[in-house]
């Protein structure tokens, strides 16, 4: 098995709220897991772990055999360019645009040229269902809408983990 994501007996606390109590886990290349829980259960902080926006207690989280809580500041962004993050709430820019929204990894983190930009940006709104919507603004988006700009932007880079 070619293990993308491991954590290995994974503690983390907030003050004397326990929230990960000894997780041991492993996903393997191309596998599909679902996390799910009550409200407060730490389905949220656990996915934090993996891109190191939050680091443990104790124990270990490893993305492609990389140590995510030992890895320096530059070394995380570079692992960081391989995960996709979708957002609860979608976290769009409000005064950006949805094509800038969707393109904004692929301009601050790959450099990519604006016509490159653009072409990635049309294919991911069209397989979301939303062809033709660059130039509008999140606040003229439906929640739904919302949501899917947000899918968007976290496959735009077309991550090796989402």
């Amino acid at each position: 098995m070619d293990t993308l994501i491991k954590f290995d007996n994974v503690f983390k606390n907030f003050g004397e709220k326990e929230v990960l109590r000894g997780v041991s886990m492993g996903v393997a290349k191309n596998e599909s897991v679902v996390v799910i829980g009550q409200s407060g259960c730490g389905k949220s902080v656990l996915l934090k772990h993996i891109n190191g926006l939050i680091k443990p207690d104790s124990g270990a989280v490893y993305v492609e055999n990389n140590n995510i809580g030992t890895m320096k500041f530059k070394e995380l962004n570079t692992v960081r360019q391989n995960i996709g993050m979708l957002f609860q709430s979608a976290a769009l820019l409000d005064s950006l645009t949805v094509g800038e929204n969707v393109g904004l990894a692929l301009k601050e983190g790959m450099h990519l040229p604006e016509k490159e930009r653009r072409e990635i940006v049309a294919e991911k709104l069209a397989l979301v269902g939303l062809s033709g919507t660059e130039s509008r603004f999140p606040s003229e988006l439906s929640g739904g809408m919302k949501k899917r700009v947000g899918l968007a932007r976290a496959i735009a880079t077309n991550p090796a983990i989402l």
